[in-house]
């Protein structure tokens, strides 16, 4: 982890996260009129957020409402869907609500351009390595592994380790 103070994190209730460019690298194969194929998802990622489930609230904000809320649909994972970066942010606003939670007690994991509105009401954000240097300058701190790599894996790790510092 790259750029925080990990103790910023003791009172996080809400884990908010892009799916593409978080537990996908972020790239995908279209046919000739634009349908998605298929994308690759992070098994272990699946997981993670299983782990994490368990103590803390886990929702996803994604642009694509086809492929990855179909995914969230079968693992009965939260889904939201924002189609550019003001639907995203209403959106991050509507889920703040609905989970009881605040900004401060959130944790954001963008990893797109259309995930800045949300970096700006959401302080703790943490990124992907690979989300470029104007996200990153935008974030709280970063990954120092790439989307698609087991970023929710790692996060998992870094709250854990929280914890046991805590106890």
């Amino acid at each position: 982890m790259v750029g925080c103070n990990m103790s910023d994190l003791d009172n996080i209730k809400l884990i908010i996260s892009e799916i593409d460019g978080v537990i996908t690298d972020g790239k995908w194969t279209e046919d000739e009129i634009g349908n998605v194929l298929y994308k690759s998802f992070q098994s272990k990622d699946f997981d993670a957020i299983n782990e994490l489930r368990k103590s803390y609230k886990f929702v996803f904000l994604s642009e694509d409402n086809r492929i990855n809320y179909n995914m969230c649909k079968r693992r009965n994972i939260p889904f939201y869907w924002g189609r550019n970066r003001e639907e995203k942010y209403k959106k991050a606003i509507d889920i703040l609500h609905r989970y009881s939670c605040t900004p401060d007690n959130t944790l954001f994991i963008p990893s797109k351009l259309s995930d800045l509105k949300c970096c700006q009401l959401i302080p703790k954000t943490i990124c992907p390595d690979d989300v470029g240097e104007y996200l990153k300058s935008k974030c709280w701190a970063e990954f120092k592994i790439g989307g698609g790599e087991g970023v929710l894996v790692e996060l998992v790790y870094l709250l854990n380790s929280i914890k046991t510092l805590n106890v």
